[in-house]
Formats: C-alpha cells, structure tokens, sequence
C-alpha cells in the first residue's frame, strides 16, 4: 500500500518544527487565495514549485500533480466554452472565460500542491502529535484520515483493473468518465465497510471507554530559533499578495 509520506532527510521541508511549517504553509494558502490575476497567480505556483524542488519533496509533489493539471485542462476549457461572460470569441472558445478557468485552475493546482507538500514532509506520527495537542480525538481522527487516502487509491486501482478486465472501454475521453463513474459506486460501497470496521475494530480494542490522555509533546514555537526566518518569510509572501489584490480592487495599478 502506499504512503503518503515520502522519507527524504535532505530535504528542507522536513526539518522545520511541525508548526512552523504548518504556520507558513497557511500563510501560503492564503496568499494563492488572495492572488486573483493569473500572472500572479502564474508566478506563485511558480516560486512554490522552485521552493518545494530546492528543499525536497519536489520530484513526488510532480508525479502527484501530474494527474491534476488534466483537471485543470478541463476547467479552463469548460469555462472558455459555457461561462456565459465570454464576449470574445475564438472559435467557440471565449477569451473571458478561458480567463477565469485559468484563475480556478491554478489556484485549485496550488491549494492541492500546498497540501501535498505538508502531506509529503510529514511523518503520520509527527500529525497525530501536533492535533492531539488540542483535542485528544482529534489527532486520531487526522492519522485515520491521512492513513484512509492511500488506502481509497488503491481501492480505485483495483476497481480499475477489474473493470478492465471484464471489458470496459478506454478508448477515448467519453469512454473514461464513463468508466470513472463505474467505479465510483464499488469505491464509495468499499470505502464505507472499510470505515465501519474500522470503528468496530476501536471499539473492541476499547478505545470508547479507556482514558485517552495523551501526554503532550512540547512542540516549538512559531518562533523557534533557527527557523524563525521561514516564518517571517512566509509572513512577506502573504504581505505581498495581500497588497497585490487589494491595489487590484483599488485600481492602483491593473494586475
């Protein structure tokens, strides 16, 4: 079964303190959040990639990236044939469109790689220990949930390969939503008997009635020597695109 995890002690994304990462990975978020011109938004996917290639991690967020970006096709393409503000017409292609699809595309490309980077850089353990620090069920409810992806993955590729094998077509695009949607029902139907014994299997180790006090781990400050330059860092980059989107809206100048 995969793991989500990927072990690379090298890497730069791997050494900071658990909040300290976490803290600039939202600081991140939320400047892909604020970008709204797809220049800039362009450059941020663009610095992420750079960052995350320079400090470990890179070649895995690419290969899980890779089957996203035909997502991100489709959306520009949806939106540059159907959204009704296409004024400027190619074909049957919409320039207005084709601009707003490219805005959703890449900041969906961005919140997923930011995702991906905190998912690759962090062990399952390191999770449960920052989220059980605030609640006692809630570390455990993280670790079932990162542990649960892989396992859905494969549950897809099985269901896959087994479809495959009793005829279904994959010739073309039309042929592989049809697909998809064969496979959705017997993933969705595995995925539920695997959560319910999942429960039961908690259940009858006790897990309802046994005191769940977990002593805490002292984690680092936001501010712990040694990586505090990460923090105000990633305090600039949302500085930056904050002051981008707002001179945008007061048309201080047209990004």
């Amino acid at each position: 079964m995969k793991n989500l995890y990927v072990d690379n002690i090298n890497g730069y994304w791997y050494w900071p303190p658990l909040k300290v990462k976490f803290f600039s990975l939202a600081l991140m978020l939320l400047g892909i959040i604020f970008s709204a011109n797809p220049l800039v938004l362009a450059g941020n996917l663009t610095l992420i990639l750079l960052i995350t290639l320079a400090g470990g991690g890179g070649t895995a967020l690419l290969s899980r990236l890779k089957a996203f970006v035909f997502f991100g096709l489709f959306i520009i393409a949806f939106h540059s044939v159907l959204n009704p503000a296409n004024e400027t017409m190619l074909f049957i292609f919409g320039l207005e469109g084709a601009l707003y699809g490219s805005i959703v595309a890449m900041r969906l490309t961005g919140i997923v790689a930011l995702a991906q980077i905190a998912l690759i850089t962090t062990p399952p353990r390191k999770i449960f220990l920052l989220f059980s620090s605030f609640h006692k069920d809630l570390g455990l409810i993280m670790l079932l949930l990162v542990g649960f992806i892989p396992v859905l993955q494969e549950e897809l590729n099985n269901t896959s390969h087994a479809q495959q094998t009793r005829g279904l077509a994959w010739k073309n695009s039309i042929d592989k939503i049809r697909a998809y949607l064969a496979m959705i029902i017997p993933v969705i139907i595995k995925a539920l008997f695997k959560a319910q014994g999942m429960a039961s299997l908690l259940y009858l180790r006790g897990y309802d009635m046994q005191d769940r006090h977990l002593a805490k781990k002292q984690l680092r400050p936001l501010w712990a020597k040694g990586y505090r330059y990460l923090s105000a860092l990633s305090i600039i980059y949302f500085l930056i695109n904050v002051v981008m989107f707002t001179a945008s809206k007061m048309k201080v100048w047209p990004i």
